[in-house]
């Protein structure tokens, strides 16, 4: 096959120049102070208070309805979960 019947070789496509190392991203905003009123630590409580209801009240009628495996499964799976979510480190 002779040289001038091969195709011209494409362009490489150029990658866009790299941030500059002494450069740092965008400021994180702070968070905002908390409310000074009597009532500003109420989520905290309403969360506690849905625990409390789901240990006190949703397992025995688990137990009641689906049986002692099922009961005992289900609550620590979803127990489990909740307080590995509400205990987890926030970003």
């Amino acid at each position: 096959m002779p040289a001038a019947a091969r195709p011209a070789p494409k362009p490489r496509a150029t990658r866009p120049p790299a941030r500059p190392a002494g450069r740092a991203g965008a400021p994180r905003a702070a968070r905002p102070a908390p409310a000074d009123s009597p009532l500003a630590g109420w989520k905290r409580w309403l969360w506690v208070g849905i625990l409390v209801f789901a240990v006190l009240i949703g397992l025995p009628l688990a137990h009641a309805l689906f049986g002692e495996v099922v009961a005992l499964l289900g609550g620590m799976l979803l127990l489990g979960f909740l307080i590995g979510r509400w205990t987890a480190p926030r970003r």
